[in-house]
């Protein structure tokens, strides 16, 4: 019969999993401390002057240990692209659940600022720049527009999740389209001018438009039916 394993052995045993449990977490660490470097970088210094030096550095990684979670510039460009897609759905679902929480009927107003505050931050800037430059580059262009599509899908779907009660009108994918269109239009004029103001006629405008569109179901339909 063989001997039974000692209490050393049975916690050494046990402790494997927490071994490699943490050295997982350690390499996502990494990993997104990479990613979140090359959005930032992108952000100051654009996507055409970014080099893996300069994420590499952003990252307090040496380059070789950058390279050994992304061995090619094309496989950091790719996970880059959809860690800015999850972060930026992240960020819609969060602030647009912050500005609707308690509503009865759905907060037109406070949504539609909700949205522009998060189209005026670096992660969607970062985001149009990637696309313009993606005409010209065939290779990220292979990454891009695939994320793009995904990331319309997906903000589309948890738009008819956090407005239930707008998700019913017949107005509901013509009013989302044009404030996305409207709105990121003018957050790329923001981006680009100093003098940029014409959100502050255009977007009280747009919330009364949308207002009118969804009067079908809006101050009728309970977002949480009771």
């Amino acid at each position: 019969m063989p001997p039974k394993p000692t209490l050393v052995e049975d916690a050494s045993d046990q402790a494997k999993p927490e071994t490699v449990t943490w050295q997982k977490t350690k390499s996502r660490q990494t990993r997104e401390a990479i990613l979140q470097s090359a959005v930032e970088c992108f952000y100051e210094f654009g996507y055409a002057n970014t080099s893996t030096e300069n994420i590499a550095q952003r990252a307090k990684l040496s380059r070789g240990a950058m390279l050994h979670h992304f061995p090619t510039r094309f496989d950091l460009i790719k996970a880059a692209v959809q860690y800015l897609n999850n972060q930026r759905l992240a960020t819609y679902a969060k602030v647009e659940e912050v500005a609707q929480a308690g509503a009865e009927y759905t907060r037109v107003e406070e949504g539609i600022d909700a949205y522009w505050e998060q189209l005026n931050s670096p992660s969607f800037i970062v985001f149009h720049e990637l696309q313009v430059a993606s005409r010209t580059d065939p290779e990220l262009a292979t990454v891009l527009k695939p994320a793009l599509a995904e990331y319309t899908k997906a903000v589309r779907k948890q738009s008819a999740a956090i407005f239930p009660d707008l998700a019913l009108s017949e107005a509901f994918e013509r009013a989302n389209l044009l404030a996305r269109y409207l709105m990121e239009g003018m957050a790329i004029d923001n981006s680009t001018r100093d003098d940029a103001n014409d959100h502050e006629t255009l977007l009280p405008w747009l919330k009364r438009e949308l207002r009118r569109s969804f009067q079908d179901v809006l101050g009728s339909v309970k977002r949480k039916p009771s």
